[in-house]
């Protein structure tokens, strides 16, 4: 026996001796951080059930959720790796056949090797720790890239877990981690046509627990990189774009070195651009429709005669960012027996899986298939012209074998270019002008409009804007109109006691069609209000006069004029026409406001009706020698009050010629000036010249009246036409008499929708004009070149019809909102006008409509 012993231990001692070493072994010594370098979404460290190996800690994953742990990325060139040993432990809900340890020799993109099969990467019984061994894979040795992943399906309850410690690789050699590893490491970009660029993400994992700054060089042509540097923080990672863009038909396998501490990680390329055999592509590269259009695209597939049959693939395409109102996928023209495959769709965002699989019997033999797959999609609107690109983006193929090996299927063409043209709807709203007739306050009037869109590809969607004007409404405040037809818009005006006169409003139209806004200009007055008993829309110096009538019982008043003259105590009266009355409606004449702060109404801008056979009362600006404006009225007959509102200025009343009777009152707001003549005893002024006031000519702002106004003693209007302004002749205008006449005014107005102004100098002829520009500083111009007066706020105006000709005077209208508060309104022009011609210039807003004299002449 002791021979035999003898024998057998110097036959071992004789064999040969290999000197296996542990390349790796990661054991696990804390919870919480994650070992550097390993990678896992669900996968924890834990010490509970402690292992018996190098510590009482290890990696667990717990319930029934799937995941990976895969070690770091080694560098295994030097190095010759045979075995895989580790502890493992179950519990009775995790079954054994639920972990799979998979090998990587391309940096973790696929793992075709596998270590230990399902049944064998756990042990049989649960609840206790066991080691477990397994050899590996000879491909694996004298890899660049190579990678262990525990591929565990997941338990059968929440409670259940596995749980793996002492991870360990042995071997000969030596075997590096990588401080930077890079996914995937060997990339194939297929086939590129020529002067086609594909893109490529490139992962970059930083595997250590310091930063890494790293230069990345050029990789070789016909590849490129987005970035040139790239900074990584321990344990993070970054995605880098590789393009390819091959100039020649060729095949390019190239290795691309990123240098790290002194070695460089490679990461190999390769693309083809020869034109394929077996490819998958776009049947029409090119297409072009209309927004809301079905459009039909096909995909199409050549196989060469050597090819295998194919049984399925999986296609991935990359939707645009547009907007697709419908989508679906068909059997195309060319796939035979399209019952006997299966055809599936799932869209994610703006990516689309298609997958294809026939039957054990139908597969696709070599041919040509020129419309494999059939696409039926609708584009979104677009507000114009507008290019998408679908793109097939990856591709699996597996042939009709048993094995189902992969086929190579190459991409072209690839991309398809989607040119959709939008879809025209117009706007055509009429009349572009409502004038109402005159309402009487707390009653309504309506108004028809019509929106349309005649020659429209869709339907046109518009939303009306609520008018700024609280007396008018419109309905309904959104329109669909299809293409050909017509839509009706309604428009109410209810004028209230307080808010009443004349109104102008703009009603803005917002559509989806051709052009910008449209616009609606609305036109109404409204009567019989607060202080209106000639129900004429204003409140003026016959309404006073009527009133006057009443409190001397010279007239019945009705129950009209009850209503809206009892303003005393302001605003609902005491039932009584008094003198209090009176003294209210006076006050807020003058004061163009009522005692709360609320303005008179706008009065209408056609003057009230007179009598065509009366002589006219005549107002009767002169300046006199010493340089003053004396204002002065002509009258040929009785009269009983007049008023007379000039813009602000100064007016001295000292120096009348009234009889005793008479009540003069002159009271200047911001924006105007108010002089009011009447009588308390209810009767009338003698034919005869009176004197009004006296203003400094340099501080006169205007020549003519806003509004002149005289009635009888009944309070009916009289003929009241306007002198113009008599100046001594002795006076000679500075400069030739034939030379540019600048007109220029400075006012204050709120926000208006529409306004014009009206250059009154009356030329010779329209053809003696030479030139003529009009701005302001308020808003952007369109046509206006010349220098603007910056004293108002910046910008200029957008001129509508710009300067015209019309009963020998000059005007333009603009439309644009001022902003509220001064601006500076100019217009110059060269004409052959005579120097003692005084121009004036006419203001019509949504407000009022008055005239304005020129700072004139102006050298």
């Amino acid at each position: 026996m002791k021979r035999q012993l003898l024998g057998f231990l110097v036959a071992l001692c004789a064999l040969p001796v290999y000197a296996q070493t542990v390349l790796f072994q990661e054991p696990v010594d804390t919870t919480g951080a994650f070992p550097v370098g390993w990678l896992a979404r669900r996968w924890t460290t834990t010490d509970q059930t402690p292992s018996p190996g190098s510590g009482g800690f290890s990696f667990a994953l717990q319930g029934r959720q799937a995941d990976r742990l895969c070690t770091p990325v080694f560098d295994a060139r030097a190095a010759t790796p045979d075995t895989l040993s580790y502890l493992a432990r179950r519990t009775g809900s995790y079954p054994a056949l639920h972990l799979v340890v998979r090998a990587s020799v391309d940096g973790g993109r696929t793992f075709p090797y596998v270590v230990a099969a399902a049944g064998e990467a756990l042990p049989e019984a649960d609840g206790s720790w066991t080691a477990l061994r397994f050899p590996l894979p000879s491909e694996l040795s004298g890899t660049s890239a190579l990678q262990l992943c525990f591929d565990a399906l997941g338990g059968t309850s929440t409670g259940a877990r596995v749980q793996l410690d002492d991870i360990t690789l042995q071997g000969t050699g030596q075997l590096r981690r990588w401080p930077l590893a890079a996914w995937p490491a060997h990339i194939d970009a297929g086939f590129v046509a020529v002067g086609d660029t594909m893109s490529l993400p490139l992962q970059v994992r930083n595997q250590t627990d310091s930063t890494l700054i790293v230069t990345l060089p050029a990789p070789p042509s016909p590849w490129w990189l987005s970035r040139s540097a790239v900074i990584l923080p321990p344990r993070q990672t970054d995605t880098l774009t590789l393009f390819v863009a091959p100039t020649l038909a060729d095949t390019f396998a190239v290795t691309w070195e990123i240098p790290l501490e002194g070695d460089t990680f490679p990461v190999s390329l390769h693309v083809t651009s020869t034109p394929p055999l077996h490819a998958l592509g776009w049947h029409t590269p090119t297409i072009a429709a209309r927004a809301q259009d079905t459009v039909q695209l096909g995909l199409q597939l050549q196989l060469s005669g050597e090819a295998t049959a194919l049984q399925g693939l999986l296609v991935t395409a990359l939707l645009p960012a547009h907007r697709l109102t419908y989508l679906e996928t068909l059997p195309g023209a060319s796939l035979p027996n399209p019952t006997q495959w299966t055809l599936q769709t799932a869209r994610r965002g703006d990516t689309l899986q298609v997958l294809l699989l026939g039957d054990g019997l139908h597969a696709l033999p070599a041919g040509s298939y020129p419309e494999l797959l059939q696409f039926r999609l609708v584009p979104g609107d677009v507000p114009d012209t507008t290019r998408l690109v679908l793109a097939l983006n990856t591709l699996q193929a597996t042939t009709a074998t048993p094995e189902a090996a992969p086929m190579v299927l190459a991409l072209h063409p690839r991309r398809l270019h989607l040119t959709v043209r939008p879809r025209t709807a117009q706007a055509v709203l009429f009349p572009d002008t409502l004038r109402l007739p005159a309402t009487v306050a707390g009653s309504r009037r309506t108004a028809t409009a019509y929106l349309s869109n005649p020659g429209g590809e869709r339907t046109l969607h518009a939303r009306v804007l609520p008018p700024s004007d609280p007396t008018l409404t419109v309905a309904p405040d959104s329109l669909a109109v299809a293409p050909g037809d017509t839509a009706r818009l309604t428009i109410t005006f209810h004028p209230t006691l307080r808010d009443f006169g004349y109104r102008v409003a703009t009603v803005h139209v917002r559509h989806d069609g051709l052009g910008t806004d449209t616009l609606l200009v609305v036109e109404a007055t409204g009567v019989g209000g607060l202080g209106d008993a000639t129900e004429e829309g204003a409140v003026d110096v016959a309404d006073l006069q009527r009133g006057i009538r009443f409190v001397l019982a010279l007239e019945e008043p009705e129950a009209q004029d009850r209503l809206v003259l009892d303003v005393a105590p302001f605003p609902y009266g005491d039932g009584r026409l008094q003198l209090d009355d009176l003294s209210v409606l006076v006050q807020a004449i003058v004061r163009n406001a009522w005692p709360d702060g609320h303005p008179l109404p706008v009065p209408p801008p056609t003057p009230p009706a007179a009598g065509k056979q009366e002589a006219p009362i005549v107002f009767r600006p002169v300046v006199k020698a010493d340089g003053r404006l004396h204002l002065e009225i002509d009258a040929p007959q009785p009269f009983s009050a007049l008023q007379l509102v000039l813009p602000p200025a100064f007016c001295d009343t000292t120096g009348t010629t009234l009889p005793s009777e008479a009540r003069l009152l002159a009271a200047t707001t911001t924006d105007r000036l108010t002089l009011l003549l009447y009588r308390l005893d209810g009767a009338s002024f003698a034919p005869g010249r009176y004197r009004l006031g006296v203003l400094e000519t340099e501080r006169a702002d205007t020549l003519r009246p806003l509004r002149w106004v005289a009635v009888d003693e009944t309070g009916r209007y009289l003929p009241r036409p306007f002198s113009r302004p008599q100046v001594p002749r002795s006076r000679p205008f500075p400069g030739h008499p034939f030379s540019s006449h600048p007109i220029r005014i400075r006012l204050s107005l709120a926000s208006t929708p529409r306004w014009c102004f009206r250059a009154n100098s009356r030329p010779r002829a329209p053809s003696s004009w030479r030139s003529s520009t009009c701005w302001d500083a308020g808003w952007p111009s369109s046509r206006a070149s010349s220098p603007v007066d910056r004293s108002g706020t910046a910008g200029r105006f957008a001129m509508r019809r710009g300067i015209g000709w019309r009963l020998g005077s000059i005007y333009c209208v603009c439309e644009r909102l001022p902003t509220p508060g001064p601006f500076r309104l100019s217009c110059s022009a060269e004409s052959r006008i005579h120097s003692a011609r005084v121009p004036f210039v006419t203001v019509r807003c949504s407000s009022y409509q008055r005239l304005y004299p020129a700072v004139w002449p102006v050298v």
